[in-house]
């Protein structure tokens, strides 16, 4: 993802399918200076996703374990978390958030030395989770993160 991209992620951070787990009760301003600082970070690394040459979503990985700022403490340097969301309505239901997400999977594990993926969908969010779990996700527990209550779930490659 690159600064012309923001403008994308802008507006579908405003939409109501999106705002409702992906609220952080920031200004467009604050939640810019994130985004801008996650593009150049060794940290996180931020996508668009494309479907017929159509920027239809948006997913990051990130190193869980060098995060900080309350999140995934004792987190080993193998561990990688993922968040995303598909943000254009008409590609909701229709499996994209799953081919993206086996895809993007898959593309980790050729590039990175990683051991185990993480994501943590809000409890309420039914759709997600059933997506993470048609893609190998574990669920784990119910965990309390800065940004409140999350249900943990992991992918391991050893499992594959």
């Amino acid at each position: 993802m690159t600064k012309p991209d923001l403008s994308i992620v802008e507006k579908w951070l405003q939409k109501p399918h999106v705002k409702k787990y992906w609220d952080d009760g920031e200004t467009w301003k604050e939640s810019y200076e994130k985004y801008v600082l996650r593009t150049s970070s060794d940290v996180v690394k931020q996508f668009l996703v494309y479907f017929q040459n159509r920027p239809i979503g948006y997913i990051q990985y990130y190193w869980a374990g060098k995060v900080g700022d309350g999140w995934w403490k004792g987190y080993g340097d193998k561990i990688v978390g993922i968040d995303m969301y598909i943000g254009e309505e008409d590609y909701l239901g229709k499996g994209h958030g799953t081919s993206f997400l086996k895809e993007f999977i898959q593309m980790l594990y050729n590039n990175l030395d990683i051991e185990k993926i993480i994501i943590d969908p809000t409890p309420d969010n039914e759709r997600a989770i059933r997506c993470y779990e048609k893609v190998g996700f574990i669920g784990q527990k119910e965990i309390e993160t800065p940004d409140g209550k999350a249900y943990l779930m992991e992918y391991h490659f050893n499992d594959v």
